[in-house]
């Protein structure tokens, strides 16, 4: 079995559906309930949330439904089809490489034309699939997985700054909103596009680093399930921490990123106006379309 049929032969933790109608839409939620709500359901996806409510410095917010962050869109249900529509998302950015989308197509609903942005970030360490199969092949540690990801993070930013840029434009139209940005696990790619763009909007540092962590508690169970599943599968010729570092996320990851705008660019400033395009000009636009004022509980 490849590392493709293996990670989609996991099977569900949850396999009863919840009806659409009947799922959660943190924005429809009173002010005071929508954070119990971040992520929202679905049968196929596992680390879908809205980044709405994050404060800023300058004590705004982050609006909710109008910017989510996700994993892959290739093994929805139906129920989860329906429930795209109800969100109402206009466009969606895929980070996922080439070979990635071949491997695992969208499975989206066709009449409500979503539009899709493909913007391939093919950094090797950010491609979990195909990274299982090299488990397999070699006596990795922990460490040397974490190493992986640290200059995986590092490698997003010297190489690809460019895709993300072009991300960060299509987010400057109207049109686009609600938007959903995602790679496979949504968390490396799209943990860094979600704190540039935090970084940009001006929402504080240690929300930042909250919504990049949460991934390992949102999907703490489903993560518990994989490592379990695949060290059976492998007859366990992979070290179950070695599956549980490449499916979670750590500080130092991120920081990694952040320490190499520094010494490519000098500062985080220059970086977002020098080379990901967005002045004062711009950075008021994103403000004004995704930042409102703090909720009154």
């Amino acid at each position: 079995m490849n590392a493709i049929d293996l990670i989609n032969s996991i099977p569900s933790l949850k396999p009863d559906s919840i009806p659409a109608a009947s799922r959660v839409i943190p924005a429809s939620l009173p002010a005071a309930q929508r954070e119990l709500a971040r992520k929202l359901h679905f049968d196929g996806m596992h680390n879908f949330r809205d980044i709405g409510g994050y404060q800023t410095h300058d004590n705004r917010q982050v609006r909710w439904g109008m910017v989510y962050r996700a994993d892959k869109f290739s093994s929805l249900s139906e129920e989860d089809k329906t429930f795209i529509q109800n969100l109402g998302i206009a466009q969606i950015s895929d980070f996922r490489s080439t070979e990635e989308c071949r491997d695992s197509p969208h499975n989206l609903p066709q009449q409500v034309g979503i539009r899709v942005n493909s913007l391939p970030i093919a950094v090797d360490a950010a491609q979990i699939e195909r990274i299982t199969a090299r488990l397999q092949q070699e006596n990795a540690t922990a460490d040397d997985i974490a190493h992986f990801l640290i200059e995986a993070n590092r490698e997003m930013i010297e190489r690809f700054t460019p895709v993300y840029k072009q991300w960060l434009q299509t987010l400057l139209n109207e049109n686009n909103y609600p938007h959903a940005f995602h790679c496979t696990a949504g968390k490396d790619r799209t943990g860094l596009a979600a704190a540039l763009l935090m970084q940009i909007l001006g929402v504080r540092q240690e929300a930042i680093l909250q919504d990049y962590l949460a991934t390992n508690t949102y999907t703490a169970e489903r993560v518990n399930h994989i490592v379990h599943f695949i060290h059976e599968q492998t007859m366990h010729q992979v070290n179950k921490e070695v599956i549980r570092t490449l499916f979670t996320v750590q500080a130092h990851y991120l920081g990694e990123a952040f320490t190499a705008i520094d010494e490519e660019y000098g500062n985080l400033e220059n970086y977002i106006e020098v080379a990901l395009g967005i002045g004062q000009i711009e950075r008021l636009h994103l403000q004004a379309l995704l930042l409102e004022p703090l909720s009154q509980f």
